[in-house]
C-alpha cells in the first residue's frame, strides 16, 4: 500500500449538478484523470473524503441528500457512508448499500437528508472492494482525479499505527463527492474561507499582505464586490473588485497594504470582513467576517536557540523514526536549538503537568512544534511528517533545518542566562534565571513567563521501532530516549516575573530523583506571554519569544562534585594528545574515569 509522499492544503471544489444541488468534494467535475487504482492486497477498504468546517461552513443550514463517486469497474454491492467526526470518534449520520457500475455513481438518501450546521467534521465515500483478479491483474476499480502522485484520499482502519485515518496519494483526488440541496441559500452571498497575514511579527512600517479565499455561497452570479479591513477601532478600508463571480465558484485575492506609520508597537487585532455585493449589504453575516491578531515590533532581540517541541509516544514506531531524525538536525544546528520530548499521556515516560500540551497541540503522533508559533496557512500549530519517515526520512531531515532557522531568524523579545549550580552529594539544583526584555516585549504580550524545564538523555525504556536488518516493527526495551522532560520548576505554563528595565531574575531549587543522571540532563528556559490559562482560544499567542538551555555536564559543580566521589575527574585532550582545560573548538577527546568514552564537537 502506498502511503502519502506529499501533503497538500485541502481546497474546496463544486462540481456541475442540478441549479438547487451542488457536488461538494475535492473534485471540480465529472473528470476523472485516472482510472484502475488499485491496493495490491484483496480486501475490503473504507475509503473516502475528510471535508471540515473551513468547507462546510458555506453550506450551514443546506442539506445533504447523497453522496456520488466514480469506479472503473463494478465493485458488486457495497456500503456509502458519511460519517460525522466528534471528539476522535465516528458518529455515523447514513450507512446504505447500493449496487455499483462504471463511472459516476449516485446514491440517495433515504428521507429529508442530513442537515449541514457548518462546524462539524464529515469523512464520507464507500467500501472499496479489491478482488484478488485486481491485485493480480494490478488493476482494480479506483478512481482519481488532479496531480498523479497528490490528492485527498482517505483510508479508515488499523495500519500500523492504530485504529484511524490514514492519507494516502499517488491516485489524485479520490473521485467522490456530496451531494447538497442548496435551495435555502440566499441569492447573493459570498463567504470567506481562510486569510493568511503571512508570519504574527511585523516590523513597523513594513508592508502586510491579506491573501485570502473565498466562495461565492449565493444562488445568483455577482459581478462587484469589496472586502474590507480594519485594523482595531480605525476606519475600515474597502478594496472593490468588479469580476464576475457565479454561484458555488471560489476565488483568491492578494490585497497588499502599507501599515499606518502612526501604529505603535504591541498587539493588534485586524477584521477582514465582506461589504458591499453589487452595491447593497450583504444578506448574510453567516461566514463573512474572520479576526487576526498580529504584533509590531521596533526594536526585535537575537535569538538564542529556536525551541523544537516533539510530542512523542513509545509505542508507535514512527516517533522512534522521527528521534533519529532529530538526532541528526540537532547535530547539524548545534547551539542554534534545543529540544524536548514530550510523551503521550498515558505512556511511560509521560509527565502529567504536560498533558495539556498534547491537547493543544499533538493532533497525530509524532509531531513537533517550532516556538510553539503557527506558520501561516497551516492547519495546526504543530508539524506532522509522519507520511515521510518510512518512505523518504531523507527528505525531512533536508528540510528540517531550514524549517527551524525560519523561526530562528525571526524575531524575538527576551535573553535568558541561565546559572545551573548542582551539590552531587544531596542530588540538589539550583537554577537561577538573568533576563532582558526588548521594550516591544510588554507591549506585545502584556506581561511575560518564564518556564524552566529539566530534560534527560539517554533514558532507557521501552520503544516501539523497526528492525534496521529485517525491516519489522519490533518492541524495543532497553531503547534509549532522548530529551525526555522529565519536570518542570515552574508551572508548566509559566511563571508570571516582574521586570524593572526590561530586565528580570528569578530562582528555583529542586531535588533531582534518584533514577535520573544529572550528567545526562538539561535546563531549558522558556519566555512566553502570561497567562492564567492555556486554551484554543489564546494558544496562537502562547509562542515562545525567548529560549535558552543548559546541560549539567557544562557546571563545574558536577564534575567537581564527580571527582570528590571517588571517582576520577574528567579530562579533555586535543588529536595531538596535549590536555586542555576545558572542551576547545573542534574535535576533542574526551577520558572519564580512566578512559576515553566519546568524541565530540564543541562549538563557541
Amino acid at each position: 500500500m502506498k502511503r502519502l509522499i506529499l501533503s497538500l492544503l485541502m481546497l474546496l471544489a463544486i462540481g456541475a449538478a442540478e441549479a438547487q444541488q451542488r457536488h461538494v468534494g475535492y473534485t471540480v467535475t465529472d473528470d476523472i484523470s485516472l482510472r484502475g487504482g488499485y491496493f495490491g492486497t484483496p480486501g475490503t477498504y473504507t475509503i473516502g473524503a475528510l471535508i471540515g468546517p473551513q468547507m462546510l461552513q458555506a453550506y450551514e443550514g443546506c442539506k445533504i441528500i447523497g453522496v456520488r463517486f466514480a469506479l472503473n469497474q463494478s465493485i458488486g454491492r457495497t456500503r456509502t457512508f458519511i460519517y460525522n467526526i466528534e471528539n476522535n470518534q465516528f458518529v455515523a449520520l447514513m450507512e446504505q448499500k447500493q449496487r455499483t457500475y462504471e463511472g459516476w455513481n449516485d446514491v440517495m438518501i433515504n428521507g429529508d437528508g442530513i442537515e449541514i450546521k457548518g462546524s462539524e467534521t464529515l469523512f464520507f465515500g464507500y467500501d472499496y472492494v479489491e478482488t484478488e483478479e485486481m491485485a493480480a491483474a494490478e488493476e482494480g476499480a479506483l478512481c482519481g482525479n488532479g496531480d498523479f502522485k497528490s490528492g485527498s484520499f482517505m483510508l479508515y482502519g488499523n495500519y500500523g499505527q492504530g485504529e484511524g485515518l490514514y492519507t494516502l496519494s499517488n491516485l489524485g483526488c479520490l473521485c467522490v463527492q456530496l451531494i447538497v440541496d442548496v435551495s435555502s441559500l440566499p441569492k447573493k452571498d459570498i463567504d470567506l474561507l481562510t486569510l493568511d497575514t503571512g508570519f504574527k511579527y511585523k516590523m513597523k512600517g513594513e508592508q502586510m499582505e491579506l491573501f485570502t479565499s473565498f466562495i461565492n455561497a449565493g444562488l445568483d452570479s455577482i459581478c462587484s464586490y469589496e472586502l474590507c479591513y480594519r485594523i482595531d477601532d480605525r476606519e475600515p478600508v474597502a478594496v472593490a473588485f468588479a469580476d464576475t463571480l457565479v454561484s458555488g465558484e471560489n476565488e483568491t485575492k492578494d490585497i497588499l497594504f502599507a501599515m499606518p506609520d502612526d501604529l505603535a508597537a504591541g498587539s493588534h487585532r485586524l477584521l477582514f470582513y465582506v461589504g458591499l455585493l453589487e452595491g447593497a449589504s450583504v444578506q448574510t453575516p453567516r461566514s463573512d467576517t474572520i479576526k487576526v491578531s498580529f504584533a509590531v515590533y521596533e526594536e526585535p532581540m537575537q535569538r538564542q536557540k529556536a525551541y523544537v517541541e516533539v510530542y512523542t509516544q513509545s509505542n508507535n514506531y514512527l516517533s522512534a523514526l522521527l528521534n533519529t531524525v532529530m538526532k541528526n538536525t540537532k547535530k547539524a544546528m548545534g547551539d542554534m536549538m534545543c529540544m524536548v520530548n514530550v510523551h503521550r499521556p498515558g505512556t511511560p515516560l509521560a509527565v502529567s503537568e504536560a498533558d495539556y500540551l498534547s491537547s493543544l497541540y499533538a493532533y497525530t503522533y509524532p509531531s513537533f512544534s517550532v516556538n510553539r508559533a503557527y506558520f501561516p496557512n497551516e492547519a495546526y500549530i504543530a508539524y506532522d511528517v509522519n507520511d515521510y519517515l518510512e518512505v523518504a526520512p531523507e527528505i525531512i531531515e533536508a528540510f528540517m533545518p531550514e524549517l527551524i532557522l525560519q523561526d530562528y531568524y525571526g524575531p524575538a523579545f527576551a535573553t535568558v542566562d541561565i546559572h545551573p549550580t548542582y551539590d552531587a552529594a544531596t542530588r540538589q539544583l539550583s537554577v537561577s534565571l538573568d533576563g532582558q526584555l526588548s521594550p516591544d516585549a510588554l507591549p506585545i504580550t502584556g506581561g511575560v513567563a518564564v518556564t524552566v524545564m529539566l530534560t534527560e538523555n539517554n533514558v532507557r525504556s521501552g520503544q516501539q521501532d523497526m528492525n534496521p536488518i529485517t525491516g519489522r516493527i519490533q518492541n524495543n526495551a532497553n531503547y534509549q530516549h532522548p530529551n525526555v522532560l522529565r519536570a518542570y520548576l515552574t508551572r508548566p505554563i509559566g511563571d508570571a516575573v516582574e521586570a524593572t528595565d526590561n530586565t528580570f531574575t528569578a530562582h528555583y531549587t529542586t531535588t533531582l530523583d534518584s533514577k535520573w543522571k544529572a550528567e545526562d540532563m538539561e535546563v531549558v528556559v522558556l519566555v512566553t506571554k502570561a497567562a492564567d490559562e492555556v486554551t484554543d482560544d489564546n494558544v496562537m499567542d502562547m509562542d515562545v519569544i525567548g529560549c535558552n538551555s543548559m546541560t549539567l555536564e557544562q557546571t563545574v559543580g558536577i564534575r567537581e562534585q564527580a571527582g570528590s566521589a571517588g571517582q576520577q575527574p574528567t579530562e579533555w585532550y586535543s588529536l595531538s594528545g596535549v590536555r586542555l582545560t576545558q572542551p576547545a573548538r573542534g574535535l576533542t577527546i574526551v577520558r572519564e574515569n580512566g578512559r576515553v568514552t566519546k568524541r565530540f564537537s564543541v562549538k563557541k
